[in-house]
């Protein structure tokens, strides 16, 4: 009697579900379909990573990344082109200096087959923005966006394990200042920019943040260091001048003086690449006589550029 009642509860069961509610598992975003991080039947490789950033414009020197910041790794099989369905995700972290571990016990076990695999970060402990369909959720400025890809990927064995080389995507503004004749430069005391409209989004498939032509109206503070000021900014291809506000003392006097010139961008600011502006204050007004590119100005923990790098 007992098998019949436990038998007529089960049907009952499954009569009052429909096809969509009948659940043998659930993941969530990063869970890689399995509860506790162990490997489901048809997942039986597991993947390690860790971490380093490359300065790629110049000397494409690496360095490991640093301890406590948030990356997103994804895999997905090489047969989807549109990058609509992620094979496996998961949220990581570098617990030590270019050693990347699963948040919250999170690992990435992935089936014998052929991968796809990218990495998207802020450079931060924050987690980077979600993406739907391969493309990113708005952007912002001032965040130094990092992305990686691997593509066919093939995976054969129980354990792989694989080295990322995040490359930096958005861009950078590196001022540096110096005085014209007559005039004597004291200190920088506050730069800020109105910097491209924020907005834009990553494409995961190719690392490039889409550019604007248009100019934000809210003003990003520049760090600085010396007389050297920088902000990483979204790309754009804005045909007017950036405008820039330097505030400085000169000449021993205890007010600062105020400058608000534009900055003549060459063409465009590309992802990935650091402009450097040279800027000569010469008593009422500021020139930029020449622009260069140079390798990326990374910034210590309050935002302030290490330029040149310090090692």
């Amino acid at each position: 009697m007992k098998k019949f009642v436990i038998l007529a509860f089960s049907l009952l069961l499954l009569a009052g579900c429909s096809k969509n509610e009948i659940i043998i598992y659930e993941s969530s975003p990063g869970s890689n379909g399995s509860d506790n991080g162990q490997p489901s039947q048809n997942e039986n490789a597991l993947i390690t990573f860790s971490a380093s950033v490359e300065s790629r414009t110049i000397t494409r020197s690496m360095s490991p990344m640093p301890k406590g910041l948030i990356s997103q790794i994804y895999a997905f099989e090489t047969t989807d082109r549109n990058l609509d369905d992620p094979f496996a995700e998961g949220l990581y972290s570098t617990v030590s200096t270019g050693t990347l571990t699963g948040v919250k016990g999170y690992k990435m076990y992935l089936s014998n087959g052929s991968y796809n695999m990218y990495a998207f970060s802020e450079n931060s402990s924050t987690y980077p923005p979600t993406l739907i369909d391969g493309t990113s959720a708005p952007l912002k400025n001032g965040i130094d966006y990092l992305w990686w890809e691997n593509l066919g990927q093939d995976i054969m064995t129980s354990q792989i394990h694989m080295p990322i080389v995040f490359q930096h995507v958005a861009t950078q503004v590196v001022v540096d200042l110096s005085a014209g004749d007559g005039l004597q430069l004291d200190s920088l005391i506050s730069a800020s920019i109105l910097p491209p409209t924020p907005g834009a989004s990553l494409d995961l498939q190719t690392g490039i943040i889409e550019s604007t032509y248009t100019y934000d109206t809210t003003p990003l503070t520049m760090g600085k260091n010396g007389f050297l000021t920088q902000a990483i900014v979204l790309p754009t291809k804005a045909t007017t001048p950036m405008s820039l506000t330097l505030k400085v003392l000169a000449d021993g006097e205890t007010t600062p003086r105020t400058y608000t010139v534009g900055i003549p961008i060459p063409g465009k600011l590309a992802g990935g690449f650091s402009y450097v502006f040279s800027a000569i204050i010469d008593g009422n007004s500021v020139s930029f006589p020449n622009v260069s590119i140079k390798d990326w100005t990374e910034i210590d923990e309050s935002g302030n550029p290490l330029y040149p790098t310090q090692k």
